[in-house]
């Protein structure tokens, strides 16, 4: 029993001795993850805190500092890392913000244009430049961007202006009323339109209208284009509508080309007024003698005329009237009409407001010799006497505009009067004489 005692406590043992020497695994919910260790104080990461790497032996960058690294005591140096390593990624990050600031103020510089956008712009015609030779003493022209001055279209706008198939009767067109040879104006009080009807207004010149801030005696439409259809709709002007004009031209296959060639589109009403207003953008009047004399030709006016001139200048003439293109294009009373049983209200009946009753635009005195009769109803046949209502400061009235009295207060007398004639015929300068072009 001792002996069998005894070989048991053996193998105990030996068992004992076995499991000690192999170590016995212990379950996964027991492991804990191994506390990684310190080196010169710094934590090591560990296999999961960062990607696996091949190690390199005697690199040349030593380990960067962790973010857990205590900061330096003040005195104290802190840890070093390598220049050149922190330099160089500086230089880096300024190179690619450098990239990054270059390609986006480039980007601008190089407008992306869609297939669409591209096919669109060239079905446009561009047409051949036209520049506007501006004569002696007027100032630069205004153009426009949406409609820009070509060859081509000069010519169709010259086609129509003279065309008087735009009116409802074929009896009227833009130069029956602003007659070329006539000082693009006419020498009736009032015009005539469709079927013989008098109209209440003077036919003002078209010569330097392209200047004009407001169109019409009354400055109703803003622009030549606007005042191109105007007349046309006015039912005793040309007496159409726009949508009847516009059918008449289109069924002239010269016109449907020729729109087709400038324009890019069939007949419309708004690329008639482009073409006609492109035309009538044309006709300027300048290198007068007034011109000439301001630029240096003393001799270019006469002793009467120098005297109107200085008489023009001191008297208040120029407050409305001023140079170059003598027009401020504001609005007065200057009493012309008022007298009438119902006076023509002028610029009220597009403003709506009383203080505006009887006030029309001033006229530019370009050419004005060229030009009578005078003011908005044509009333006054003569320069002389257009000159003597003014000289006065007008015609007394409810509404009579106050800028009158600074001329009122002149007293310019008779022979002063006869200078100031004198002087506006030296407005009277070049501007184009044109004959009406062959019709399709």
């Amino acid at each position: 029993m001792v002996t069998q005692a005894k070989r048991l406590l053996l193998v105990l043992v030996a068992a004992a001795t076995v499991l000690m020497a192999t170590g016995c695994p212990k379950p996964a919910t027991e492991q804990k993850p191994t506390r990684p260790s310190t080196t010169a104080g710094l934590e090591m990461e560990t296999p999961s805190e960062r990607p696996q790497a091949p190690v390199k032996e005697e690199s040349a960058e030593p380990t960067a500092p962790s973010q857990t690294e205590p900061a330096a005591e003040p005195g104290q140096m802190a840890p070093t890392t390598e220049p050149a390593a922190e330099e160089k990624a500086a230089e880096k990050t300024e190179e690619d913000t450098k990239e990054k600031a270059t390609e986006g103020a480039a980007a601008p510089e190089m407008p992306q244009t869609t297939p669409a956008a591209e096919s669109q712009a060239q079905a446009v015609p561009q047409g051949t430049p036209f520049e506007v030779k501006v004569p002696l003493g007027l100032p630069p022209l205004p153009i426009p961007e949406d409609n820009p001055m070509t060859v081509e279209k000069i010519e169709l706008g010259k086609m129509l202006y003279f065309d008087k198939r735009v009116s409802a009767d074929g009896t009227v067109s833009c130069a029956t009323c602003h007659d070329p040879k006539m000082a693009w104006a006419e020498h009736l009080p009032t015009s005539k339109g469709i079927h013989e009807q008098v109209g209440e207004r003077n036919a003002p010149t078209v010569i330097n209208a392209a200047y004009a801030p407001s169109q019409f005696w009354d400055g109703r439409a803003k622009t030549l284009e606007e005042q191109a259809v105007g007349p046309v709709a006015n039912p005793i002007e040309m007496g159409h509508t726009l949508e009847g004009m516009v059918q008449s031209l289109d069924n002239i296959p010269q016109y449907q080309e020729l729109f087709k060639k400038v324009f890019g589109t069939g007949v419309t009403a708004e690329n008639f007024a482009k073409a006609v207003a492109a035309f009538e953008r044309t006709i300027l009047s300048g290198n007068s003698p007034y011109d000439r004399y301001k630029a240096g030709d003393q001799n270019a006016l006469t002793e009467a005329q120098k005297r109107g001139l200085k008489i023009f200048e001191e008297s208040g003439c120029a407050d409305c009237h001023a140079p170059p293109l003598f027009s401020t294009y504001e609005f007065y009373n200057a009493g012309i009409g008022m007298n009438k049983e119902k006076p023509d209200e002028g610029r009220k009946s597009v403003t709506g407001k009383e203080e505006d009753m009887g006030a029309f635009r001033v006229p530019s005195l370009r050419e004005v010799a060229n030009t009578a009769p005078y003011f908005h109803d044509g009333s006054v046949a003569t320069l002389e006497e257009a000159v003597a209502i003014m000289a006065k400061g007008g015609i007394d009235n409810p509404h009579r505009s106050a800028e009158f009295d600074t001329v009122r207060e002149a007293n310019i007398t008779a022979e002063q009067q006869k200078d100031l004639v004198e002087f506006l015929k030296a407005l009277s300068g070049e501007f184009p004489v044109i004959e009406p072009p062959q019709l399709p």
